[in-house]
């Protein structure tokens, strides 16, 4: 898996299929090699500072990738794109949880199982700046020190303040 910056022109000349993330105004543009068996799928974004986030799901055989308002994710056994969903606001990060997959923008956390059918959506009370995994729960770090707790199988959620 090796992602290549590229031209714009280069980028057009992937076919309409291949293109996974999509934006009107895009500034920058990239390919991601899957490799012979797959071939390659294009990215154009328009943040100049941002580069797309790439994981694979520990079951490895999804890829998942994240730039500024989209997320998209690719079955590494078929090369399907199996779900690309805009976002009304960047993401900040996505990350395997177990078989979850979840992706943190600055406002909204979103829990995906395998298969990428949305388990869990919640707003968030404030900028959410990070997130890890802690024993069974996700904890979500907000810009003002809140801590958002998530139960992924239960998807109860709880608020703790952090005094730092």
């Amino acid at each position: 898996m090796k992602l290549t910056h590229i031209s714009k022109l280069e980028f057009d000349r992937l076919e309409g299929v291949r293109k996974i993330i999509v934006h009107d105004y895009a500034k920058r543009f990239a390919s991601l090699d899957l490799g012979n068996s797959l071939g390659i799928y294009g990215m154009s974004w328009t943040s100049v500072s941002l580069d797309p986030i790439i994981i694979v799901s520990e079951e490895q055989n999804t890829v998942w990738l994240g730039v500024d308002r989209q997320v998209a994710a690719i079955a590494l056994e078929t090369g399907r794109i199996l779900m690309s969903l805009p976002l009304n606001i960047n993401i900040v990060q996505i990350q395997a949880i177990g078989q979850i997959t979840a992706v943190l923008t600055e406002e909204e956390i979103f829990l995906f199982n395998p298969g990428c059918s949305l388990r869990l959506h919640e707003d968030l009370p404030d900028q959410g700046i990070a997130l890890l995994q802690k024993d069974e729960n996700i904890m979500i770090q907000m810009l003002e020190g809140e801590t958002l707790i998530i139960n992924p199988m239960t998807g109860i959620v709880d608020r703790e303040m952090l005094f730092v």
